[in-house]
């Protein structure tokens, strides 16, 4: 009868050895299992306060830079204004209908003025006036039977038709007779007219405006909001 053979000491240890090991590997896979779940929970379940407080300082990045692009804007706005724009309130009624007394317009300042242009300028004591431009630096001026001649040559005045009709309907001129045939106009002046013909003061009564004396040239009517126009 055979005897069983007993493993060796060294055998029984490495047996032993190797469980332990599969053991701890067992232990350390199953901790990194359980830790990558939830940091996969931690990311797709965010506590809800951190999602409002993340929420708020977004508004509050969004508000800020509104408000940036707000205050820049307006600081370039009036630097803007105070060099090449102004507004100005029309006063008297020698624009009418065109413009009223009250109405506010904008001006922008140019050097490049033409014919029937509305000028804004500076007429004695630095009292601002608005009136159309008809006579350029080189011309000659004559009204005869509310036709316009420019150097002997008629010119036509869109911008009156109604008026000019109504007026004839009566029996009269819109605009007088005025001629100044012989009368050049100087360089760096321009005559001006306003659109309310019979009763408006404008370069037949007090002559020649000075290009210097010229603010600008109306480009926008703001208010009343609900004539709001542009030139």
């Amino acid at each position: 009868m055979k005897k069983k053979s007993l493993s060796s000491p060294s055998t029984i240890k490495k047996i032993s050895g190797n469980s332990a090991k599969q053991k701890r590997q067992r232990r350390i896979h199953s901790s990194k299992k359980h830790r990558n779940k939830r940091q996969i929970q931690k990311k797709r379940l965010l506590p809800t306060s951190n999602k409002k407080k993340q929420a708020h300082r977004k508004r509050k990045r969004v508000i800020k830079e509104l408000f940036l692009a707000f205050f820049s804007g307006s600081i370039l706005i009036v630097l803007v204004s105070f060099c090449f724009v102004r507004i100005v309130t029309v006063s008297g009624f020698g624009m009418v209908p065109t413009l009223r007394e009250g109405d506010k317009v904008v001006t922008k300042k140019t050097s490049d003025l033409e014919r029937f242009d509305l000028a804004v300028f500076t007429l004695g004591n630095e009292k601002i006036q608005v009136r159309r431009i008809i006579g350029m630096p080189g011309e000659t001026i004559d009204y005869t039977s509310d036709t316009l001649y420019i150097n002997e040559q008629p010119v036509d005045e869109k911008f009156l038709i109604d008026e000019v009709n109504e007026s004839q309907k009566n029996g009269r001129n819109y605009t007088e007779n005025f001629a100044r045939k012989t009368v050049v106009i100087p360089e760096q002046y321009y005559f001006v007219m306003g659109d309310n013909r019979p009763y408006a003061t404008d370069s037949r009564h007090y002559g020649f405006v000075a290009k210097k004396n010229i603010i600008g040239k109306v480009i926008v009517q703001l208010f009343p909001v609900n004539e709001f126009k542009i030139f």
